[in-house]
């Protein structure tokens, strides 16, 4: 499947990559990108591992158990639909060279990051990874939150034309619900086909 890159990405992009310095985190590390290209999916983590070398390392990297977790759910669908992997806050939280979660003032400062990806990328679904992000962007848009449900089946939230779906972070899956993983794998996988259809849809009436 060809990458299609919209004109100027890479330009708008540029102060969040080398000039923002809304919260001091970039002095830890500077900000983690994925390619920047239109992709369907979103996958929304909560903020960026400490990493050798952030010019070739990506959010939610294959390498880390999210990460491996998230290609693993990816991989049937690389065909039909292009995905994108960020983070609330795009840079590096540290409290005695030790990671911690980001505060509330950072998640504030970065948000502003998050909206031109979205605005320039134009994500039909946003899967919300875990209770602190799928939280903060419910505050933002303004719906309310129920409990993530044991069996997988996720609730779905339709803002401006996205629809937002926070479910188990990876992370907790991989350790706390391993036996659960092909479950969580497949649930997971359904809710691509809101993607997929809108994808089908777009393409007919431009056709």
């Amino acid at each position: 499947m060809a990458v299609k890159y919209s004109p100027g990405l890479n330009q708008s992009i540029l102060p969040c990559r080398k000039k923002c310095k809304a919260c001091g985190l970039y002095l830890n590390q500077l900000p983690l990108f994925d390619n920047y290209k239109q992709s369907q999916i979103f996958w929304l983590g909560l903020s960026a591992v400490q990493v050798d070398d952030v010019k070739t390392t990506k959010p939610l990297s294959p390498e880390t158990a999210s990460g491996s977790l998230i290609s693993m759910i990816e991989k049937p669908y690389l065909q039909q639909l292009q995905f994108y992997k960020t983070n609330l806050v795009k840079c590096l939280p540290l409290k005695n060279e030790k990671i911690r979660y980001p505060i509330q003032n950072e998640m504030e400062k970065c948000f502003p990051n998050l909206e031109l990806e979205i605005n320039e990328l134009k994500p039909t679904v946003i899967f919300l990874l875990g209770k602190q992000v799928s939280n903060f962007i419910a505050k933002k848009y303004s719906f309310e939150l129920g409990a993530l449900d044991k069996n997988f089946k996720y609730k779905s939230f339709l803002v401006d034309g996205i629809t937002f779906i926070p479910i188990h972070h990876p992370s907790y899956i991989v350790i706390y619900k391993r036996k659960q993983i092909k479950k969580y794998i497949s649930q997971v996988q359904t809710l691509f086909s809101l993607a997929i259809v809108k994808k089908f849809w777009k393409k007919k009436k431009i056709a």
